[in-house]
């Protein structure tokens, strides 16, 4: 009888099965470990704590199960991914690694999309840069603690990390890597473009290997500290979704799987390289060679049932473990007492921000309907349906790229509920079913390395041996299924709707802590509902020409059309790229503006592209009431120079303003030709005409402003006018 090992190396711990040929566990040991949290949103661990882990659980699985070392034919690991692993020259740690869920990189994540481009990350790595992924830390890093950059040697992720120490063999594992934002998706291999870009130097980056590949042997000192054999086959291993996949049978082209652990993930195995082009859920290297995976992750979607046990059942809890109970059941049991839909009641899993499908990591948390007559049971009820309707939104992503699986095999602490089941069949319209194995991750990795050790001719092959169905399963209710299709259309409609109200809350937390916030800028969220940054203008040919203008110091000057900015290839590519091929005007608007005079609705969209650093101040269309708008609607962002800004039609603009006191701006303004015109010579330097007004715009000024006082104006601007400091 031949015995493999399978090391699930998690965030909370690390547990190690042993299991015979038939997939049987025999032996099963835990060790947990700290997770460091120096800061609000960091999270690091250390990665000696993982690798203690490793040698004490495999020791104690193969002096527990008292089989012969000899008979287990091999180990491997799957592992939480994402972890950045840095090492010098003598393969010493330089620092704790910082994990999946640290929130530290927002910053770097913005640099990796400027660098690369975010359409072309997602091209070559099928993802956007996201503040979970690998390479964010490594500039984190680079920029925040560059001693100990310049020490870095190696880089690797937290699984292969423990491997090394087992077998003194560097290497990265494929499905892992894909999670770096630094790998070839479909090459398979790293990009080197992207490396590049970033100016990271490839030689910090291990050679690549498949899951299912020998990755070393047991050295000397790892047999003497675990009890293994010399030699024993050490496979490459997985990241712990793909390893889950693994051993939940999930290896071939229609397989998927859903699991509501402290994440939520809908996974699903393709023959080809399957990417959303907005990069809402992940495409990755599958454990099985020559093969894809699309996954999502709802970061919160067990973590949210917690809070929910934590901060509203602790009596409950108490008075259940008392009794040898988990509370869990007893909430179940209340929440499935609830009518379908919690009378009302919807909630967002959006606790630690989100990725999958909205992108957000300033998302939060919301019960949307709550009222008087709501309980803890409805509460309950409404998390549940939450985590689950937020499993549909992913999985609506997968059938738009043409991934649309039969059934899903239930995972986690969630697949044992039967309740849960039930709720994933009617809400995801399909069959669902069980595995009999709860090792996942483990029987993954041990399936990997039976693989590697030539137990079983190929991953499939191992899985068709190893992994059981269960006889569980459950079965979509016709009724419950279409009332859920409206509680779900409701639910869909409420992120895009706070979107922009997650990142003020955002702004307003760092307020309320005490740190000094400044202007959101043209890239944030917040500005998403005027207008967006287009890419590929010329902005330094634009900025150029914009120095040869006359732009007085003195005034604020507005030029419609300015023959020096009006060259052929900038003319065609703003009109056919920006303007759908209306033909179009560039002109230029200059000077040091600090104060809001007037907003104005233009009957089309304006591009600005930013010679300099300005300030735009900017209302929405809808808050003009009988028109008037007061100035506690408008909203002040920052362009830095370089910035292609289209303004929607829907947008309430005028001026920039400059971004210091005695400072000018330089902005250049694209309109489709016709539709704006030069101020009249008698008109003065700071007023607009009334036929401009009447014929191409509707101006609404402030009482103070030069508008205001000459009248010119089809709307007034109330309120306190706005001065920057």
């Amino acid at each position: 009888m031949k015995y493999l090992l399978g090391v699930d190396l998690g965030t909370s711990g690390t547990k190690t099965v042993l299991f015979d040929e038939q997939g049987n566990t025999i032996a099963a040991h835990t060790v947990e470990y700290p997770l460091y949290q120096p800061k609000n949103g960091w999270a690091e661990q250390d990665p000696e704590d993982w690798y203690q882990a490793a040698i004490t659980t495999i020791k104690a699985v193969v002096t527990d199960s008292k089989v012969n070392p000899s008979d287990i034919a091999g180990l491997a690991i799957s592992g939480q991914m994402h972890g950045l692993v840095m090492l010098d020259k003598e393969g010493q740690v330089l620092r704790r690694s910082i994990l999946w869920c640290d929130a530290r990189t927002g910053k770097q994540c913005a640099e990796i999309t400027e660098r690369v481009g975010k359409q072309r990350l997602i091209d070559i790595n099928a993802n956007p840069a996201l503040p979970g992924f690998t390479a964010c830390k490594i500039l984190w890093v680079r920029e925040n603690e560059p001693d100990i950059y310049a020490k870095c040697d190696c880089i690797l992720l937290p699984k292969d990390y423990v491997r090394y120490r087992l077998t003194g063999v560097k290497a990265m594992e494929i499905s892992d890597a894909s999670g770096t934002n630094l790998l070839d998706i479909r090459a398979r291999q790293w990009s080197a473009e992207i490396l590049e870009k970033l100016e990271i130097d490839p030689k910090f980056l291990p050679p690549l290997i498949e899951a299912s590949a020998v990755a070393g042997h047991i050295t000397d000192e790892a047999a003497a500290l675990t009890g293994l054999s010399v030699g024993t086959i050490v496979a490459g291993g997985a990241g712990d979704n793909a390893a889950a996949a693994i051993g939940t049978g999930v290896c071939q082209e229609g397989q998927a799987f859903v699991t509501l652990g402290t994440s939520g993930v809908v996974f699903a195995h393709t023959t080809k390289p399957s990417i959303d082009p907005l990069g809402r859920v992940h495409t990755f290297c599958a454990a099985v060679p020559g093969a894809w995976t699309a996954m999502s992750c709802t970061l919160a979607a067990g973590l949210s049932l917690r809070w929910m046990r934590d901060e509203m059942f602790s009596a409950e809890k108490q008075s259940e473990e008392q009794q040898g109970r988990d509370v869990y059941n007893l909430m179940t049991k209340q929440a499935a007492a609830v009518p379908l839909g919690s009378d009302g009641l919807i909630y967002l899993p959006y606790l630690m921000g989100e990725r999958s499908p909205v992108l957000d990591p300033e998302a939060r948390g919301v019960f949307f309907g709550l009222s008087a007559r709501h309980s803890k049971a409805h509460l309950t009820r409404a998390v549940l349906e939450g985590i689950t309707l937020s499993q549909r939104h992913n999985l609506e992503v997968l059938h738009e790229m043409g991934i649309v699986p039969a059934q899903l095999a239930a995972c986690g602490g969630g697949g044992r509920s039967p309740f849960w089941r039930q709720l994933v069949a009617d809400i995801l319209k399909c069959r669902v079913t069980t595995i009999k194995s709860k090792e996942g991750p483990a029987l993954g990795a041990a399936i990997l390395a039976g693989t590697a050790a030539g137990l079983f001719a190929s991953v499939q092959e191992g899985c068709a041996k190893l992994v059981k169905v269960g006889e569980a399963e459950a079965h979509p209710d016709t009724k419950a299924a279409a009332l859920y299709d409206a509680v779900y259309k409701l639910y869909q409609s409420l992120y895009p709707a706070l979107r922009s109200s997650f990142a003020k809350l955002a702004s307003l937390r760092r307020t309320l802590d005490g740190e000094t916030v400044g202007y959101p800028s043209v890239f944030s969220t917040e500005f998403e509902r005027y207008g967006k940054v287009i890419e590929g203008v010329d902005s330094a040919k634009i900025a150029a020409i914009l120095e040869q203008c006359d732009c007085p110091t003195d005034a604020t000057t507005y030029v419609a059309s300015e023959p020096k900015l009006e060259q052929p290839d900038l003319m065609h590519d703003l009109q056919d790229r920006v303007f759908g091929g209306l033909p179009v005007q560039i002109g230029y608007c200059s000077g040091h503006n600090r104060t809001l005079n007037c907003l104005e609705y233009h009957r089309n969209c304006e591009l600005n592209v930013c010679g300099t650093d300005a300030i735009f101040m900017l209302a929405p269309m809808d808050a003009i009431k009988d028109g008037i708008i007061d100035t506690q609607a408008v909203e002040i962002f920052t362009a830095p120079a370089g910035t292609a800004v289209l303004f929607y039609e829907t947008s309430l603009h005028y001026a920039p303003c400059s971004t210091t006191k005695d400072g000018q701006f330089r902005v250049c303004v694209v309109l489709p030709r016709g539709t704006n015109t030069d101020k009249p010579a008698d008109c003065g330097q700071s007023t607009e005409s009334t036929y401009l007004t009447n014929e191409n715009k509707w101006l609404l000024a402030h009482q103070d402003s030069p508008e205001g006082k000459a009248g010119i104006t089809q709307g007034r601007v109330i309120g306190t006018n706005l001065t920057l400091d």
